[in-house]
C-alpha cells in the first residue's frame, strides 16, 4: 500500500504542477456528484465491475479483514485509473495547447504584417496628398493653372489607386511559411483538427455520448462545427490543417484556432466525470457528497494552509489517527485505509479546484482570444475601411475637380473640393469614434467574477460548494479578517487593477457579464481579462495547501 500511495502522490503532484490552460467556452454548472457521469467514467476507465462490487460491499454492515483489504485494493485500483484519466486529459490538453500557441503566433504575426502594409499604403496616400496639395497652390500662385489642374487630377488618381490596392491586398493577403518547421516535429504537427491522436482514455471519452444523449461527444462536436462554421467534417482535408500548407489566410488560421478551442473544451470535460466517479467511490452518502461541508461557516480563518485544507477536506480526525498509528509503529488495514483516504481526499479537492480553474481559464481565454480578438480585428477592419473610403472619395472627387479646372470650369472644381472636404471631415469624425471603442453583443452567461463580486448569479454559474468555501475562508496569516473574495475585491479597487470603477454596481455587473449587461467593449473586456487572471491565480493557491498536506502526512523515509 505504501508503494501504491507513493505512486499516487507522485502522479498527483505532476497533475497539480503541470495543469495547462484551457481554451474555448462552454458554460457548465458547478462541479458536483453526477451518478450517470460517474458510472460512464467507470466504463471508460474499465473499472465498472470494481465500482459495482465496491458499492455492493459498502452497503453491508460488517466486513471481515480480508474483505476490507479487498475493498481497499479495489479503491486503490479505481483511484489509480482516475489518476491516469486525469493525466491523459492533461496530455491531450497540452497537445492542443501547443497547436493553439503555434497557430495563434502565426495569425498574430500575419496581423502585424498586414497592419504594417496598411500603414505603408496610408503613408503613401498622405505623402502624395501633402506633396500635390503643396504644389497645386504654388502653381496657381505663379499662374500655372493648367499644371495645377494636372496635379489635382494626378493626386486624385494616385489616391484612388493606392486605396484600391489596399483593399485588394486586405482581401487576398495570406500568411507565408505556416507549416511547422522540422525542428518542431515532436511538438507541433499541424494536422487537421479532429480527435485523432488522442490518448486512449480520452479517445474513449469522445466515443461516448453525454449521459442522456444519443450521439457521441465526437459527433456532437462535429455537428457543432458543421452548424456554426459549415465545415464538412467527413473530409479530413477540410479540417483546417496547416502541415502541408505554405500559405494561409487570416480567416483560415482563426477558424483553426476556434476548432482547437472547441476540441480542448470537450476534452477537459472528462475532468468532471472523473470527479463524479471519485465522489461516488469515496463518499458513502452519494446523494449528498457535499454533506461534510454543510457545517462550515463563511469567513473561517486558520493558522496555516495545512489546517485549512484538512478542514476543507474534513481530514482532521483521520490525520490525527494516522499519526497515532505511525507513532505506535502499527501496520494494519486501518492504517492503509487512512493513507488511501488522505490521497483520495487530496485528489478530490484538487479536482474540485481544477474544474473551477478550468472554467476560469475558459472564460479568460474566451474573452482574450475570441471576444477581444474579434473586437480588435473588427475595429482595425472598420478603421481601414473608413480610411480607404475616404481616400477613394477624395481621389475620385479630386479627378473630377482636376478635369473641371482643365475645362476652365473652376466653380465645379471648387464645389468638388468642398464636397470632398465635407465627406472627409465626417469620415474622420467616424474614424475617431471607432478608434475609441467597438461593440460586441454578449453571447455568454456570468463569469466566475460574478460570485466573487457577490452578485448572486444563477446556481449553474456558481462554483461548487467546496470551491465556494475556499473563496469564503480567511487566508492563513491574514490580519484583516477578510475572506479571499473580499480581499480580491479590495485588491482590485486599491491597486486600480481595472480602469473601470469597480465600486459602481453597473460596472461590476458588466465586468462579471451579468444578464443586465448586453454589449462588450474593448476597454471592458481588457479589464475583465485582468480580473480573471487574478481570480485564477487565487484558485491555484489551493494546490500549495494540498502539497503541504501530502508532505506532512507522508511516510518518513
Amino acid at each position: 500500500m505504501v508503494s501504491l500511495r507513493n505512486r499516487i502522490v507522485s502522479a498527483f503532484l505532476c497533475f497539480a504542477v503541470a495543469s495547462p490552460p484551457c481554451f474555448a467556452y462552454r458554460a457548465n454548472g458547478p462541479a458536483g456528484f453526477n451518478k450517470d457521469e460517474a458510472l460512464q467514467a467507470a466504463d471508460i476507465l474499465g473499472v465498472r465491475s470494481h465500482v459495482d462490487r465496491l458499492l455492493s460491499m459498502r452497503e453491508r454492515e460488517h466486513l471481515s479483514d480480508d474483505e476490507l483489504e479487498q475493498l481497499l485494493l479495489m479503491k486503490s485500483i479505481i483511484v489509480r485509473k482516475i489518476l491516469r484519466g486525469v493525466l491523459e486529459v492533461r496530455e491531450a490538453c497540452n497537445k492542443v495547447d501547443l497547436e493553439l500557441a503555434y497557430t495563434y503566433d502565426i495569425a498574430r504575426r500575419e496581423e502585424r504584417r498586414q497592419a504594417f502594409i496598411n500603414s505603408l499604403f496610408n503613408l503613401a496616400v498622405f505623402s502624395e496628398l501633402s506633396t500635390f496639395y503643396t504644389l497645386e497652390p504654388f502653381m496657381r500662385i505663379h499662374k500655372y493653372f493648367v499644371t495645377s489642374a494636372v496635379f489635382t487630377t494626378t493626386s486624385g488618381s494616385l489616391g484612388t489607386t493606392i486605396a484600391t490596392l489596399s483593399r485588394i491586398h486586405g482581401k487576398y493577403a495570406k500568411a507565408s511559411h505556416v507549416q511547422p518547421p522540422k525542428v518542431l516535429d515532436n511538438v507541433v504537427d499541424g494536422r487537421p483538427v479532429d480527435t485523432s491522436g488522442m490518448p486512449p482514455l480520452v479517445t474513449k471519452f469522445m466515443d461516448y455520448p453525454e449521459p442522456g444523449d444519443s450521439q457521441s461527444r465526437r459527433d456532437e462536436l462535429f455537428a457543432m462545427w458543421k452548424k456554426h462554421y459549415h465545415i464538412d467534417t467527413t473530409n479530413r482535408e477540410k479540417l483546417f490543417g496547416i502541415a502541408d500548407k505554405k500559405r494561409a489566410s487570416l480567416g483560415y488560421l482563426n477558424t483553426r484556432i476556434l476548432l482547437l478551442w472547441s476540441l480542448h473544451t470537450f476534452v477537459q470535460d472528462f475532468d468532471r466525470n472523473l470527479l463524479s466517479l471519485l465522489k461516488m467511490v469515496r463518499n458513502p452518502a452519494v446523494d449528498n457528497p457535499d454533506l461534510l461541508l454543510s457545517s462550515r461557516k463563511r469567513g473561517q480563518q486558520f493558522s496555516s494552509g495545512y489546517d485549512e485544507v484538512t478542514s476543507l477536506l474534513n481530514l482532521q480526525s483521520s490525520v490525527e489517527e494516522l499519526k497515532h498509528l505511525r507513532q505506535g509503529n502499527t501496520q494494519n488495514v486501518r492504517r492503509d485505509e487512512l493513507e488511501l483516504q488522505i490521497v483520495e481526499s487530496a485528489l478530490e479537492g484538487a479536482l474540485e479546484v481544477q474544474v473551477a480553474a478550468d472554467r476560469v481559464d475558459e472564460e479568460l481565454n474566451y474573452n482574450y482570444h475570441i471576444v477581444l480578438a474579434q473586437l480588435l480585428q473588427s475595429r482595425a477592419k472598420a478603421l481601414q475601411l473608413i480610411y480607404d473610403a475616404n481616400f477613394i472619395q477624395s481621389g475620385i472627387l479630386g479627378i473630377i475637380a482636376g478635369k473641371s479646372y482643365l475645362s476652365k470650369n473652376s466653380i465645379t472644381g471648387d464645389t468638388m473640393f468642398v464636397i470632398s472636404g465635407g465627406i472627409g471631415t465626417a469620415m474622420t469624425t467616424l474614424a475617431t469614434l471607432t478608434n475609441h471603442g467597438f461593440w460586441r453583443r454578449v453571447e455568454t452567461g456570468p463569469t466566475g467574477l460574478a460570485q466573487v463580486m457577490d452578485l448572486n448569479p444563477a446556481e449553474n454559474y456558481r462554483f461548487s460548494p467546496f470551491v465556494s468555501h475556499f473563496l469564503n475562508d480567511i487566508p492563513p496569516g491574514s490580519t484583516e479578517g477578510k475572506t479571499r473574495s473580499e480581499l480580491l475585491n479590495k485588491l482590485w479597487a486599491e491597486r486600480k487593477v481595472s480602469s473601470v470603477k469597480i465600486s459602481k454596481q453597473k460596472n461590476r455587473e458588466a465586468l462579471a457579464n451579468m444578464p443586465s449587461h448586453k454589449f462588450d467593449t474593448i476597454k471592458l473586456v481588457t479589464n475583465r481579462i485582468k480580473l480573471l487572471h487574478s481570480l485564477k491565480k487565487e484558485l491555484e493557491l489551493f494546490h500549495v495547501e494540498v502539497l503541504d498536506l501530502l508532505k506532512t502526512t507522508e511516510q518518513p523515509s
